[in-house]
């Protein structure tokens, strides 16, 4: 009897646990959604907020995919514009006047046109903060056109527009040029005290995707953009870089622009900003330490312990100058990108408390002081242009298959 009521009692037990647990009622098909890639931001000459989604085509989805059966590539995604008063009412609009419900989970970009970052992107940043739709590794980008044109604009070889976007990014970042600005990034340094955030900078060349570099902003408040040796430059003083190309001028070159020059490629920097306060008077000291190597060398130039000496020496130099003359401009503009108020609060808390509310008057005179040292590696690959080694007589070089020059 009582094994029996064992074998009732169990299923029963089982079933009641089943009951307990949270089902699906709010499950959803994915053909059945709009999912939502990217989102472009703009603002109208009335004062509207224009909302641009690229938004997956479920038709391309089908069968083999992006490129169709006959092997043709297909469109892969589509997309829809809708203008409100607000971030959240143009939103909202996409599910009342677009079939299917618009998903918001799988976004990977947000683009901010001109127009509106140049008004603030703070109502749009804090929007995407309290939505729980949004995920905070989306990559916010700025443009200097509109966010509209940059999301119609040919992203190939990729099939998504978002992917070309953030596929541009990561290049930028792998060759020091561009930030990773995901929105939790973007938001940690827009609530730091220097209040600067640095966005990744994306325009378009002949209708197509191109250029990367960074936006710079004060608060929310987009102030333009730097490219190429610039945004280098830039992230010398705020973060490790990697895999940048200097060429100084062969000696005596007229131009400095030159592209002919002794090319060297810097592998990895690391700088270390220290505050020196005395009384008043706030400075900085910089130390930046990397390592680079040797890609192309000027006509008739050798690899020697005194040229090595002299080609770090003039590589020191060179990077000074370059983040002399960006400092010089931010100061202009009163924004710390550098981020020198962060550095002064995490080091100095006391200070820091004492200028804060004055910083801005402050950092257009704070002085730096560089100390800057890159070692050129000796690979032991050819030491000298190939032109050196060159013989009328077919003798083999100096330093290659044994051979001797007499």
């Amino acid at each position: 009897m009582i094994s029996v009521c064992k074998n009732i009692l169990l299923p029963l037990v089982v079933l009641s646990a089943l009951l307990g647990l949270p089902g699906c009622k709010d499950l959803q098909e994915v053909d059945a959604l709009n999912i939502v890639l990217a989102l472009g931001i703009d603002q109208t000459s009335d004062h509207q907020i224009l909302v641009t989604a690229e938004i997956v085509d479920p038709s391309s989805a089908q069968g083999q995919g992006p490129t169709g059966g006959g092997g043709q590539r297909t469109q892969a995604t589509f997309l829809r514009e809708q203008t409100g008063t607000t971030i959240e009412k143009a939103l909202d609009k996409f599910d009342e006047n677009v079939a299917r419900n618009i998903f918001l989970p799988h976004n990977t970009v947000v683009v901010f046109g001109k127009s509106y970052a140049e008004h603030g992107i703070d109502e749009a940043m804090d929007y995407l903060e309290r939505n729980r739709n949004f995920r905070r590794n989306q990559l916010f980008v700025v443009t200097d056109s509109t966010a509209n044109e940059l999301l119609k604009a040919s992203g190939k070889p990729e099939f998504y527009n978002a992917s070309a976007i953030r596929a541009l990014v990561e290049q930028g970042v792998n060759k020091s040029v561009a930030v990773n600005s995901t929105q939790l990034s973007v938001m940690r340094q827009y609530l730091r005290p220097s209040h600067a955030p640095n966005l990744a900078y994306v325009t378009l060349v002949n209708s197509r995707l191109c250029q990367c570099g960074i936006g710079l902003f004060n608060g929310g408040q987009y102030k333009g953009h730097i490219v190429s040796q610039d945004a280098q430059a830039l992230l010398l003083f705020i973060q490790d870089t990697q895999q940048t190309e200097i060429t100084l001028p062969c000696p005596g070159s007229d131009s400095v622009q030159s592209d002919l020059g002794n090319t060297f490629r810097i592998l990895n920097t690391h700088t270390h900003v220290v505050p020196v306060v005395r009384g008043n008077d706030i400075q900085f000291l910089l130390r930046v330490r990397g390592r680079a190597e040797i890609e192309r060398l000027c006509p008739g130039s050798k690899a020697t312990e005194k040229t090595y000496t002299k080609w770090e020496s003039e590589l020191d130099s060179d990077i000074q100058t370059r983040m002399q003359r960006i400092l010089e401009y931010l100061q202009t503009e009163n924004l710390d990108s550098v981020d020198f108020a962060n550095v002064l609060f995490e080091n100095q808390p006391e200070v820091w408390r004492q200028i804060a509310n004055r910083w801005k008057s402050v950092f257009p005179n704070v002085k730096v002081h560089y100390d800057i040292q890159i070692q050129l590696l000796r690979h032991g690959l050819s030491s000298q242009s190939p032109d050196v080694d060159y013989s009328p007589k077919g003798l083999p070089p100096l330093a290659g298959r044994g051979g001797k020059i007499s």
